[in-house]
Order: structure tokens, then sequence, then C-alpha cells
């Protein structure tokens, strides 16, 4: 058993879906949300300054897009500490093959229900396969 809830940190430009990411994160024991932004740009900083276990980003944000944010959070050095699972309204093969290539631990359809987000949040911070 682990010691600690997952911190986590939810990027979106959506009012409305951040706040319900935000109360599923809030509902589960094995996390503990430590930030909400709505733009990319704002997320990069947020990483930076809160390195938390995981960051639920939006792929389609203003400023940086999520895909952006983690080819940074990479290149930042801190992938050992937060991982990135981007979340997105469109599962084009396209977008999945990028979010793989600038090191995405995960993606989900936005579609997903709030429960999946929250399970796959802690399967990459656990680091459970």
């Amino acid at each position: 058993m682990f010691d600690r809830p997952l911190t986590v940190l939810i990027a979106d430009d959506s009012d409305a879906y951040r706040s319900g990411i935000a109360r599923a994160v809030r509902a589960h024991a094995d996390l503990e949300l430590v930030g909400e932004v709505d733009g990319g740009d704002a997320a990069l900083e947020a990483i930076s300054e809160l390195t938390p276990d995981i960051a639920l980003l939006d792929v389609r944000m203003p400023g940086l897009d999520g895909l952006e944010v983690c080819q940074r959070v990479r290149a930042m050095g801190t992938s050992a500490i937060t991982k990135v699972v981007l979340l997105s309204a469109y599962m084009d093969a396209t977008v999945v093959a990028r979010a793989r290539e600038v090191g995405a631990d995960g993606y989900l359809s936005k579609a997903a229900s709030r429960r999946e987000i929250c399970s796959e949040a802690i399967r990459v911070g656990r680091g459970l396969d």
C-alpha cells in the first residue's frame, strides 16, 4: 500500500469540465488536488512550482497546448516526478501518435467517465501496467 495520495494538477480551459474533474479527484482517497489552471502557460508554471505526481492536461488549450506542455515538462527533467495524462475530445490517431512522441504517460478521451480518469491517473502515477 502507498503511504500518501498522489498529487494532481488539472489544466483545462473549460471551467465546467475542469470543475467536474476536480470534484472527482477530491472525492478519491488516493488523489489530492493541488491545482487547477485554464491554459497551457499556467499549466507549465504550476508544474514547475508544484511538481505534482500527475498532470491531467487538455490537449487543446489557449497558449501552449497540452502536447507542448508535455514536451516541455519532459525537457525540464521532471518526468520522473510528474506523469502526464492528456485528455482530448478528439481521439485522432495523429494526435495520439504525437502524444507518444512527446512522452505522455497516458491519453484519454474526455468522454471517459470521471471514475476512469481517476483510475488512469492512479495507474499512471503508481506506475501500474
